[in-house]
C-alpha cells in the first residue's frame, strides 16, 4: 500500500507517520508538504518506506496527479476551513480512501455534503479523526450508549490541564494552522445543531459541566466539528455542545484576542500569533486584575478529554461521563496523529466497511477503535483493558 500523507512534514503529520510507518501492509509512504525541507527531515526519520513531495494543494494538477498514484490519502494540511474541502474533493474524484483531522465545522458540514458522490465512486472518507474531534466523538457514542435516552451530549476537551500544559510548554516561531485555526473558532458565530437544526451561538459562552463525582465547573464554547455532526446525527439531542475547560489566565487572554478581532482591531493571522508567542501586552490592567483575582480561587478538576450525557436510565434522570483515562502522552499533536492511525489501521483491518463521507461516530464501533488504541498508551501506566482507556462514572 502506498499512503500519500499531505501536511505529512507537520506536528501532527510526523505524529501520524510513525505510527503508520509499522503498519506490515504500508510498503511507501509519500510525504507530501509545502516545505520541502521539512518533508525531506521527516522522510529521513521514517526510514526507507518514505519519500517526499514538494506539493502546494492548491495546485489541482499536482494533488490529483499525488493522490491518483496513491492507495489512500491521510490529510492533517490545516486550516481546514481554508484546505480540507479541496483534498477531500480530490480524493474521491480519483476514488481514493481519505481520512483527515478536520476541526473545524464549516469544512465539515461541506465535506459531509459530498457523501452521495463518494457513494458512487465507491470511496470511504472518515473525517474529524484526531483528538478532539475523533477521540471525543468516540467517548460521546460510549456515554451515549449508557443511556435509553439522551437529551444533551457533551465533548470537552481541558485547555486547563496537562495536555494543554505540554502544548504551551514550548516556544511557537509562527502562528501555526492549530493557532490560526483556535482563533477562527472563537470569533464571529459559531455552527451547532439544536433540536437537529442548524443554527448559530456565540463562542465563549459559559456553559456548565456536571462531572459525575468531581463536581461543577462551567465550559467555554468553541466551534468544533463534535457540536455540527453529533447534534446532526443525534437529532433527538436538545444539543451537543463541544466545551473548553479553561483556566482564568488562557480565558481571559483567549476572550481579550477574540474581542480584537470582532472589533476588527487586528485579524485571524495576527491573534493567533499572539496567542503562539502568549503577548501579554494585549492585556489591559482590568484582565490582568481579574487573572490575579480568578488564580485565588480552587478549581474543579477535570480529565483531559471527556464526553458527558445526560438522559434517563430505566426511566430515572441518569448523567454518565467518559473520560480518556490512558494516553501515549500528555501532547495534542501525538493524540491527533494516532488517533488518524489508528483510523487506518480499522481500515486495514477490514473494520470499516461502508462508503460516503463519515464523522467517526457514524463508521467506527469506539470498542474497535479504543483496543487499537491499548497497545500505545502508557500513562500513567500501561492499561491492560479498555475499561482502563475509557473511565465511565454516573449519577
Amino acid at each position: 500500500m502506498h499512503v500519500l500523507a499531505i501536511g505529512g512534514a507537520g506536528d501532527m503529520g510526523r505524529a501520524t507517520l510513525r505510527v503508520v510507518c509499522d503498519f506490515f501492509e504500508v510498503e511507501r509512504i509519500t510525504v507530501a508538504d509545502i516545505d520541502p525541507a521539512a518533508a525531506t527531515t521527516t522522510a529521513t526519520a521514517l526510514g526507507a518506506k518514505a519519500r517526499t513531495l514538494h506539493l502546494d494543494v492548491l495546485d489541482s494538477s499536482a494533488l490529483s496527479q499525488a493522490i491518483n498514484n496513491a492507495d489512500v490519502v491521510l490529510n492533517t494540511s490545516g486550516p481546514f476551513f481554508r484546505y480540507g474541502l479541496i483534498v477531500l474533493k480530490a480524493s474521491i474524484a480519483a476514488s481514493k480512501p481519505y481520512f483527515d483531522v478536520c476541526d473545524d465545522p464549516e469544512p465539515t458540514l461541506g465535506m459531509l455534503a459530498h457523501d452521495r458522490v463518494a457513494q458512487e465512486n465507491g470511496v470511504l472518507a472518515v473525517i474529524n479523526l484526531g483528538a478532539s474531534p475523533g477521540i471525543t466523538n468516540m467517548l460521546a457514542l460510549k456515554a451515549y450508549r449508557e443511556l435509553d435516552r439522551v437529551d444533551r451530549l457533551t465533548t470537552c476537551w481541558n485547555v486547563d490541564g496537562k495536555t494543554a500544559e505540554a502544548e504551551f510548554s514550548y516556544d511557537h516561531p509562527r502562528a501555526s494552522a492549530a493557532y490560526v485555526h483556535w482563533m477562527q473558532q472563537l470569533t464571529g458565530d459559531i455552527l451547532v445543531y439544536k433540536h437537529g437544526a442548524r443554527t448559530n451561538v456565540k463562542p465563549m459562552t459559559p456553559l456548565p459541566i456536571h462531572y459525575p463525582g468531581r463536581g461543577k465547573r462551567l465550559g467555554y464554547r468553541c466551534g468544533h466539528p463534535e457540536a455540527v455532526t453529533l447534534g446532526k446525527n443525534f437529532p433527538e439531542l436538545a444539543e451537543a455542545p463541544n466545551l473548553m475547560v479553561l483556566g482564568a489566565p488562557l480565558r481571559i487572554f483567549l476572550s481579550t484576542l477574540a474581542r480584537r478581532v470582532d472589533r476588527g482591531k487586528c485579524g485571524i493571522e495576527e491573534a493567533a500569533f499572539d496567542l503562539s508567542q502568549r503577548n501579554s501586552s494585549v492585556l489591559d490592567m482590568d484582565s490582568k486584575l481579574k487573572i490575579f483575582f480568578a488564580n485565588l480561587k480552587k478549581q474543579v478538576e477535570l480529565p483531559e478529554l471527556f464526553a458527558i450525557a445526560e438522559g434517563t436510565k430505566d426511566g430515572k434522570d441518569c448523567t454518565v461521563a467518559a473520560a480518556l483515562g490512558a494516553y501515549p502522552d500528555y501532547s495534542v499533536d501525538e493524540l491527533t496523529g494516532l488517533s488518524l492511525a489508528l483510523g487506518l489501521r480499522l481500515f486495514l483491518d477490514g473494520k470499516l466497511k461502508d462508503t460516503g463521507v463519515h464523522a467517526p461516530e457514524t463508521i467506527i464501533d469506539p470498542d474497535d477503535f479504543f483496543r487499537a488504541l491499548l497497545p500505545y498508551c502508557r500513562i500513567p501506566h500501561p492499561p491492560e483493558t479498555i475499561e482502563e482507556i475509557v473511565e465511565i462514572t454516573r449519577i
